[in-house]
């Protein structure tokens, strides 16, 4: 249960983040950062464009009112200026004039009637009408705002073909979207109108939504700009441009000292030149004239694509290799990158460029490959912890750090220690196998563990014997290393014989050094590491010479320290098929010290070639101690008469050759 909400976990919490990113990615806060960078990301991808040839701005600058002689504080400027761009744009076929100048009041009595009469003959003339909010509060509590439409000076007004609000913001500021209709009162706005009354379809207007997103042509004046002292001095060379055109009329610097209100978009000069609030009006204008503005989908589709572009990006990270993830994910950038910016300059559709490929790149595709890569190491360890109950750390270690199995082998000098059950044999065919393995199971748990706390090895285990290895400790250190280990064992053994009183399982151990070679063998698909050595058979030989002396543990000479009290001298044996004989220990339990004497004077008796004392002291020790099986065997030895020919050079040399393995 614990793994598969594991796995629940690491497959459901990079989803469900991604999942709670996309709704973020909507909220106020992600669509302004999308807007603010992914926006003018795609504008500046696709560069500027074509402004439509029926749109024209007449700029009203400090320029030209010094090539026209006029003050440079341009609000003191007599109508009769507004007067002769009126009639010379009438003069010149405009469709229409629309002016982004608020005539708030009268200025000079001739003028102002001049500018009036132009107007009202135009029949053609669209004015500014100012759009106003008052904060209301009812005592000192804020009751809301009050939204109003100031127009334009009487006179102005009644000459006009209409008059329409202008929305902008009030202070500099980033441009992304223009108004349709004013909020509050619902009326069109100034290039809303102008749209409106172009088409045939006198309900068009209300099919559009309150705003749009702009579609930028380009920097500031990529709409076709003239300059109010160029049209007055010379309007003829103007007239193919300004015939059957809509003509804007208001502030637009050239350079920005000049400007008056300038507004922040995606295409602001490095210069710092922005584009004028005329200019924003000419570009809605001409964006609802040509259905170019920006398409927005509903913020559920935003957030769907933002979903669906970071699991393709988190997917091939979490589940393919380094290479193939990289290469699959700079395929997923490519293709919705292409696609974003095709939906945006191909069919004017927005879709998030900065939440999903900007944000949403690194973050998923560093999340997946760090689970992949804590989903390996994980993995590794779970093998390592399984392969290392069955190989060494260091071998591991040379498995993991190169291909296939290492080509050299290990040779060095070794313990070796071996057990063995009494009565498996018997067990193995009166158990089923099921039973069988479970009490074996139990019985390895009461071996291996005192093996492996003490740096051993286990080379081997099959049946109901375990071969241990201590690699590179030194001989002389073999018994203060082991003798822990050795009664650990022989206390668990007793508790598990203990706890299965019908099946108990008495082990015997012995103990050697020498030299093995330690390595993986086998063929084709199959193979072992163990430890190859004669040390091993004769480990074997020596844990089967307890069975002969009625000892549980037996050590080699290679293995102690001679002068070692704790430990029992059982003299020299000479196995079957070698040619050396080892000397053998036990370690004295609650060994008596009489006894103990007179064993060590009868084997020196033995190996100093007296036969005839050996005989007579090992006879007096079984008088008294006649449990004594070490004494008991040799004495049977000694008395052996049928092997008397065969082993006389070897029984004055203290020797006993054991018959069988």
């Amino acid at each position: 249960m614990a793994a598969s909400q594991r796995i629940l976990r690491a497959v459901l919490a990079p989803i469900l983040i991604i999942l709670f990113y996309g709704a973020w990615a909507i909220s106020p806060m992600g669509m302004a950062l999308e807007e603010r960078f992914g926006l003018e990301a795609l504008f500046k991808l696709r560069g500027p464009v074509k402004a439509p040839k029926n749109v024209v701005v007449v700029a009203i600058t400090k320029r030209s009112a010094k090539d026209l002689g006029y003050s440079d504080k341009l609000y003191e400027w007599s109508r009769f200026v507004h007067a002769d761009v009126v009639n010379q744009l009438t003069a010149l076929g405009a469709r229409f004039i629309a002016f982004d100048v608020f005539f708030e009041s009268g200025r000079d009595q001739a003028g102002d009637m001049a500018f009036a009469k132009a107007i009202r003959e135009s029949k053609r003339t669209l004015l500014f009408a100012k759009a106003e909010r008052e904060r209301v509060q009812l005592g000192t509590e804020y009751a809301g705002d009050l939204q109003t439409i100031l127009q334009p000076y009487g006179p102005f007004k009644d000459s006009a073909l209409a008059t329409a609000p202008l929305i902008l913001p009030k202070i500099p500021a980033r441009v992304n979207r223009f108004f349709v209709r004013h909020s509050a009162t619902g009326l069109p706005t100034l290039h809303a109108q102008l749209w409106q009354r172009q088409q045939s379809d006198q309900n068009a207007l209300a099919s559009l939504p309150d705003t749009l997103l702009y579609n930028f042509y380009g920097p500031p004046r990529s709409i076709f700009t003239i300059e109010i002292a160029e049209l007055l001095q010379s309007p003829e060379s103007f007239s193919s441009i300004i015939r059957n055109a809509v003509v804007f009329v208001g502030y637009s610097a050239g350079e920005q000292p000049d400007q008056k209100d300038g507004f922040y978009t995606a295409y602001t000069s490095k210069s710092g030149l922005d584009i004028s609030g005329v200019e924003l009006s000419a570009t809605a204008y001409g964006n609802l004239v040509q259905g170019v503005y920006l398409n927005e989908f509903p913020l559920w589709v935003f957030a769907l694509f933002i979903v669906l572009y970071g699991l393709c990006v988190y997917f091939p990270s979490r589940y393919f290799s380094p290479m193939v993830a990289a290469l699959l994910v700079a395929s997923v950038v490519l293709v919705f990158t292409v696609a974003i910016y095709s939906a945006f300059a191909r069919w004017y559709c927005w879709l998030p460029l900065f939440n999903s490929v900007v944000v949403l790149t690194p973050l998923c595709a560093a999340a997946g490959m760090w689970l992949r890569s804590r989903e390996l190491y994980d993995q590794k360890r779970r093998l390592h912890w399984a392969f290392g109950k069955y190989l060494p750390q260091e071998e591991l270690q040379k498995l993991v750090s190169q291909k296939g199995l290492p080509a050299s082998r290990d040779f060095h000098h070794s313990v070796c220690l071996v057990t063995d059950a009494q009565g498996y044999s018997r067990l193995s065919e009166t158990l089923s196998p099921a039973e069988l393995a479970d009490l074996m199971q139990e019985y390895y748990h009461a071996i291996i563990p005192a093996i492996r706390d003490s740096g051993g090895i286990i080379s081997d285990v099959a049946g109901d014997g375990v071969i241990a290895l201590w690699p590179h400790l030194a001989a002389e250190k073999a018994w203060d290393t082991l003798r822990s280990a050795v009664e650990r064992i022989q206390a668990d053994i007793d508790q598990f014989n203990l706890a299965h009183s019908e099946t108990p399982l008495p082990t015997r151990i012995g103990i050697h050094a020498g030299e093995i070679v330690m390595g993986h063998f086998g063929a084709r698909d199959h193979h072992e590491f163990r430890a190859m050595g004669d040390i091993i058979n004769t480990t074997s030989r020596i844990e089967g010479a307890n069975k002969l002396l009625g000892t549980q543990v037996l050590i080699s000479q290679h293995c102690v320290n001679p002068n070692d009290i704790t430990l029992r001298n059982l003299g020299l044996y000479q196995f079957v098929g070698k040619g050396n004989p080892l000397r053998l220990f036990t370690p004295k339990l609650q060994a008596d010290s009489i006894l103990m004497k007179q064993f060590e004077l009868a084997l020196m008796q033995f190996e100093n070639g007296c036969l005839e004392e050996a005989k007579f002291l090992f006879s007096n020790i079984l008088e008294e101690y006649p449990n004594d099986v070490p004494s008991k065997y040799i004495a049977q030895y000694l008395n052996d008469r049928r092997m008397a020919d065969y082993k006389k050079e070897q029984l004055k040399k203290g020797v006993i050759i054991l018959c069988s393995k």
